[in-house]
């Protein structure tokens, strides 16, 4: 496929871009995804709101990955059948893209095949569990489903690869950050655990909740933990950010905050240098961990301060720091 594509490249860029459709739905079919799931990826590859109705059910997902109002629905948009009683179609202000007949087409024979799934795998079930647009009373049918019990529970989020033990119920989530792994863990169960004589990816660990109906908050702190994971903390548990957690989560709706910005127009060595005096709270202690003269260090601080408009070193200047930094991660 990837040869093939390749060649098609060079020979007809619209044809590569019709593959490059086809390819994308089929490693969402292979990953088992569920029905949001598969909408945000169609409407984040169509640049369009996508949306879907079966039976009573109407799901709609605008362009950025963001599920929004099924009621809101304006001018009936060309539609195509999914299954008995069950439509798709995306919405597109103006003439139609070349590739929305494709997306659609690749949209619905998907549907399909998670309708033809959804009564014999669990991912379909653990995905209606994190939902945050599932009904109660369907949350509640896949948790039974998923033979979870009462004790407190968490959702894990990682790579789409490796995935956990074969106990332990997960599904590939599509999210606006890309594939993710959902995996649903009694809070007595390590996450890393969950993983033993696997290769043990980042781990996002949400909040620890005692009811069905609040798994997707868990699910939710468990992304924002698992984007803030790194080669050196691999492993990030949501309940040790405390309000920091409140700061990303309202955070992630919104355009970058100007801190988080002045940092991302640093090089790497200066957020390096700065990291370095945040956590030791002085030049001469930065220099040593750095292996950098002091005096190089102080004058480069001195002139990072002018571009932050604040000093790591201050008791606030290194709350803002910190804020800053996780927020910059978040947004990359």
């Amino acid at each position: 496929m990837q040869d093939l594509l390749g060649r098609l490249t060079a020979l007809d860029p619209d044809a590569s871009e019709t593959l490059k459709v086809v390819s994308y739905f089929d490693a969402l079919v292979a990953r088992s995804v569920g029905v949001e799931s598969m909408l945000r990826g169609a409407a984040v590859l169509s640049g369009a709101t996508v949306g879907h109705r079966d039976g009573h059910q109407t799901v709609r997902v605008r362009a950025d990955g963001v599920r929004i109002d099924p009621d809101g629905l304006g001018e009936p948009w060309p539609t195509r059948k999914s299954g008995p009683d069950a439509v798709a179609w995306i919405e597109r202000e103006g003439e139609p893209h070349s590739n929305d007949a494709m997306i659609l087409e690749r949209l619905v024979l998907a549907l399909g095949i998670i309708r033809a799934r959804r009564t014999i795998g669990q991912e379909s079930a653990v995905e209606l569990a994190i939902s945050s647009y599932a009904g109660d009373e369907e949350r509640a049918g896949a948790v039974s489903r998923l033979r979870l019990g009462e004790a407190p529970l968490r959702v894990v989020a990682s790579p789409p690869d490796p995935a956990p033990l074969p106990q332990h119920p997960s599904a590939v989530v599509a999210t606006r950050h890309g594939l993710t792994r959902a995996t649903i863990l009694h809070s007595g169960i390590e996450p890393m655990e969950a993983w033993r004589d696997r290769m043990a990816p980042r781990l996002g660990i949400g909040l620890t909740t005692g009811a069905a109906s609040t798994l997707p908050t868990s699910w939710s702190a468990a992304l924002i933990a698992v984007r803030l994971t790194s080669e050196a903390d691999p492993v990030v548990d949501a309940a040790d950010l405390g309000a920091a957690l409140l700061l990303a989560e309202a955070a992630d709706s919104t355009p970058p905050h100007p801190d988080a910005e002045a940092l991302a127009c640093l090089d790497a060595r200066s957020l390096e240098l700065l990291d370095a005096v945040a956590d030791e709270r002085s030049v001469r202690a930065a220099s040593v961990r750095l292996g950098r003269h002091h005096s190089s260090v102080q004058e480069r601080l001195t002139a990072l301060i002018d571009v932050l408009g604040y000093d790591p070193r201050t008791p606030r200047g290194r709350t803002r720091y910190a804020l800053a930094r996780m927020l910059l991660t978040l947004f990359r």
